[in-house]
């Protein structure tokens, strides 16, 4: 490749400058993420979800398909599409931890964190490290969006000794300490999460730069 990003968005920039209203819609759409749908998700999935579909339709006690399907909507941002799969995957298996942690998970996209309590602590009380403790930072999503800042706090601060590496995990803590008027601890999770981005791998600060640049302004006081 060489060089040829660096022309490429050189001469993108240029042509927006002269048409300013195309620097506007994609702001627009950098920050409607969370709401639309990905173009790239949808391509990359469309024959799996075919092929899943099919699978379940052929044998509705497909617990694997139902549970693959699942998280191919959660990771496509619909949530609500998963939630029946899973209900209908947990009568089939309630003591399987995997699909509590992502019922939990679907419950809190879908904007129903109280509900998704319950089985996030199944989740946790079957294995505390499956996915890296994720039933913990799941819990602490939840919680903060319940304005239950103490819990929250109890559920990221076991989610990063489950999961040290997470920059996510150490904001999110500072968070609801600061909430608590916690600043001191605040300030401490600050200083992990900085220090957590500067020792991880290429590969993972990619997947963590948005939680650097929000620990670094917090730190700065905003």
């Amino acid at each position: 490749m060489g060089y040829l990003p660096f022309y490429l968005v050189a001469f993108a920039a240029a042509y927006a400058l002269q048409y300013p209203w195309l620097l506007g819609l994609g702001l627009v759409v950098y920050l409607s993420r969370p709401w639309i749908p990905d173009p790239y998700l949808f391509f990359k999935h469309l024959r799996r979800v075919r092929l899943l579909k099919a699978e379940i339709a052929q044998n509705p006690e497909n617990l694997v398909a139902r549970r693959d399907l699942a998280k191919v909507w959660l990771e496509k941002r619909r949530p609500r599409r998963a939630i029946p799969l899973l209900e209908s995957a947990r009568r089939r298996a309630p003591d399987d931890g995997e699909l509590a942690l992502l019922y939990g998970k679907a419950l809190v996209a879908s904007g129903r964190p109280e509900e998704s309590l319950s089985p996030l602590i199944a989740a946790a009380a079957t294995n505390e490290k499956m996915m890296y403790g994720e039933a913990f930072l799941v819990a602490g999503r939840a919680l903060d969006k319940l304005r239950r800042f103490a819990e929250a706090e109890d559920a990221f601060s076991r989610y990063v000794r489950v999961n040290s590496s997470s920059v996510e995990g150490f904001v999110r803590l500072a968070l609801v300490r600061r909430e608590q008027k916690d600043q001191a601890g605040a300030r401490a999770a600050l200083g992990e999460a900085l220090q957590t981005f500067a020792h991880a791998p290429r590969f993972h600060r990619r997947k963590e730069l948005r939680w650097w640049a929000r620990a670094r302004l917090m730190s700065l006081g905003f």
